[in-house]
């Protein structure tokens, strides 16, 4: 049997862990962002480990928030691809509804504000990225041109630094 009581309690407990998931994701993030500025690499796969957790596990709550609204769907007789979140809230009772309605908004800011930790980690990812290849090729210019033969007897180039850096990747 369909209660809206329950609903309302399931949406809210969905919401408030959701905005703590965003927060552990930002917590990540700030470590990650850390770790790009001090160049820390070997703290790189634990940081994408724990991020890949954080996100999976917003994805299996909005799951978990997809299934209480396909519920409601099924319970007032409503196809499920057109019922969302937000249908579900406006036919919550009033209090009810204004409930939710802060919860929703609190994880809205708090994705809105993920989105903006993470560009601008992208952004030091690209700054890193461009720092690198401009280095690696003004050491390749600066360096001279001198013929060296590999062990199988290919000729090749060889140098010091960004050499060495273009050659591990």
């Amino acid at each position: 049997m369909f209660n809206t009581a329950t609903t309302t309690a399931a949406i809210l407990d969905i919401l408030t862990r959701e905005v703590a998931h965003c927060d552990l994701l930002n917590h990540t993030l700030q470590q990650e962002r850390n770790a790009l500025r001090q160049l820390s690499l070997a703290e790189f796969p634990s940081l994408n480990a724990q991020r890949l957790k954080d996100l999976q596990g917003l994805q299996a709550l909005e799951a978990e928030r997809e299934a209480v609204v396909h519920r409601c769907a099924d319970a007032w007789g409503l196809p499920r691809t057109t019922l969302s979140l937000q249908a579900v809230i406006d036919r919550l009772a009033l209090s009810d509804k204004r409930e939710v309605e802060r919860c929703h908004e609190r994880l809205t800011a708090k994705v809105r504000a993920l989105r903006q930790e993470t560009a601008v980690n992208e952004l030091l990812v690209a700054g890193i990225q461009t720092l690198c290849r401009k280095a690696m090729h003004l050491t390749s210019e600066a360096l001279p041109k001198r013929d060296t033969y590999s062990a199988s007897g290919e000729s090749q180039r060889a140098g010091i630094g960004g050499t060495m850096l273009r050659q591990r990747g």
